[in-house]
């Protein structure tokens, strides 16, 4: 009889409790147009959504805490009705010492069944409360080194930013931020590196020659100190010997600022008839572009060899020199009938898949001017992975949720946008997910509303205030994402 009533007041408070969050949900009027506009999804399970009823405050698809009554009803002791009383009263000869004893035991056993019981329900109202957050899981160990900022792969010159190595024994340069990772080169005493990135108390990032790496902090010295040493020797401080190939070293691009000069000289070149552009200096590697007969394209670096790396468009690659009108006669045909007039590549292999991309970092046309941007607003976020989520929260360090983070992140540089997810949603320039660009917003959709929002940081990974259990997080995308919408415009 116990065990029937419990089954029963289990269920009895299971439903309150979704009614208690269906009573939250936003119905599918007040979605109006935003509705409207979205396209279904075949085969997607429907999801439990709860938002505040103010939307300044709180935040679609993230559940409120249960009010003390919600939990008395939930998690609270029911009256037992007398029919179904727990005491036999059948034995009305039993001793008051054999009924106490009985008591007792009985006593014992409701304890240790109530126990259970009250573990099972708060599983379910924990288990049931992360599903109506969101059902993103974390990656902890998602490798943000090897983020990628899209398919705009050139390159940001800026200011040196001097560091010398004071280790005697001289330091290594390693792919990532640690001793584990590989080595990606090597500086001797009194070396000299250049600061690219310095948000890290134990690694930095740096520059050295053609090596791009971290090196541990305690090994270099900046400011006054480098800058007497600099003196002294004057400009003979030897830079870093490369130990791995770039094209390997997945820190190449941990960021696409250098403080070298990116911009190269216009050196033309033009096809002569249909000519392949090679991920490597043989006809046997990749082929990332191709030029059509009189397609133009511009010599980056003449290895002196049968062999020219070339750019042009987006493709770049090895080239067949000999399959090139090249110097004078190339330059006249330019001058004659101005670039415009001739055809670019046609990429075959993204910048993103392209070992060949990074063989040098410099470029006819200077990086986009939001890609900058976009990289410094993603590393901006991801400074703030770790911190809890709160439910309605705007704070970066004490708490936000997932519209709140977006927006708060934004403000940070100049762009004021709506507090909700779908309001955010409508606000933003709307993009198919596949050309998403760091710092690009992804959005998410439940059948009936947009729900959820997480900040794209490149290599299918984002950045999120993702639910109360696993607070700011990286991770994959993840389920239920829609489209994705542009707030930087280039």
């Amino acid at each position: 009889m116990i065990k029937l009533h419990r089954k029963k007041f289990l269920t009895v408070g299971l439903c309150l409790m979704l009614a208690v969050s269906a009573r939250l949900c936003v119905s599918a009027s007040e979605m109006g147009a935003l509705e409207e506009d979205m396209p279904a999804l075949p085969g997607e399970e429907t999801r439990i959504e709860t938002v505040g009823e103010d939307s300044g405050s709180a935040e679609d698809g993230e559940t409120e805490d249960l009010t003390d009554e919600e939990e008395d009803i939930i998690l609270g002791e029911p009256d037992e009705p007398e029919s179904e009383s727990v005491i036999d009263t059948e034995d009305e000869e039993e001793t008051e010492e054999e009924s106490g004893q009985e008591e007792e035991s009985e006593s014992e056993e409701e304890s240790e069944s109530e126990s259970e019981e009250t573990e099972l329900i708060l599983e379910i109202v924990e288990v049931t409360q992360y599903a109506l957050d969101t059902d993103l899981v974390p990656i902890p160990e998602y490798d943000l080194d090897k983020v990628f900022f899209g398919d705009e792969y050139r390159f940001t010159q800026v200011d040196k930013r001097c560091a010398v190595v004071c280790s005697k024994e001289g330091c290594q340069v390693y792919e990532g931020k640690g001793d584990t990772y590989r080595v990606v080169g090597e500086l001797d005493y009194y070396g000299i590196c250049y600061i690219l990135k310095d948000e890290e108390k134990e690694w930095v990032y740096i520059e050295s020659g053609n090596v791009r790496g971290f090196v541990n902090r305690g090994d270099i010295v900046t400011g006054e100190v480098a800058d007497r040493i600099i003196s002294v020797r004057g400009g003979e401080l030897p830079e870093a010997r490369l130990t791995l190939a770039r094209t390997d070293n997945a820190a190449l691009t941990y960021t696409t600022t250098t403080v070298s000069d990116v911009l190269a000289d216009k050196v033309y070149a033009i096809a002569s008839g249909s000519v392949n552009i090679y991920e490597q200096k043989k006809t046997s590697s990749r082929v990332t572009g191709r030029l059509s007969d009189g397609g133009l394209c511009y010599i980056l670096e003449d290895t002196g060899s049968e062999w020219v790396f070339v750019e042009s468009g987006d493709a770049r690659g090895f080239v067949q020199a000999a399959s090139l009108i090249r110097g004078d006669e190339a330059a006249g045909r330019v001058a004659q009938n101005g670039e415009e007039m001739f055809s670019l590549a046609e990429v075959l292999v993204s910048p993103r898949d392209n070992r060949a991309c990074y063989y040098t970092l410099t470029s006819v046309r200077k990086a986009s001017t939001s890609q900058l941007l976009r990289e410094t607003i993603v590393n901006y976020a991801l400074q703030f992975v770790g911190n809890p989520y709160v439910w309605g929260g705007t704070s970066l360090t004490h708490g936000a949720d997932c519209s709140g983070f977006v927006q708060t992140i934004y403000a940070q540089f100049g762009y004021s946008i709506p507090r909700v997810t779908w309001d955010q949603a409508a606000y933003c320039q709307r993009i198919p997910i596949s050309q998403a660009l760091p710092g690009d917003l992804i959005f998410y959709y439940n059948g009936s509303t947009i729900y959820h929002v997480s900040m794209y940081i490149g290599n299918g990974a984002v950045v999120q205030a993702a639910n109360s259990r696993a607070g700011i997080i990286t991770s994959g995308i993840g389920g239920n994402a829609v489209y994705a919408g542009r707030v930087i415009q280039d």
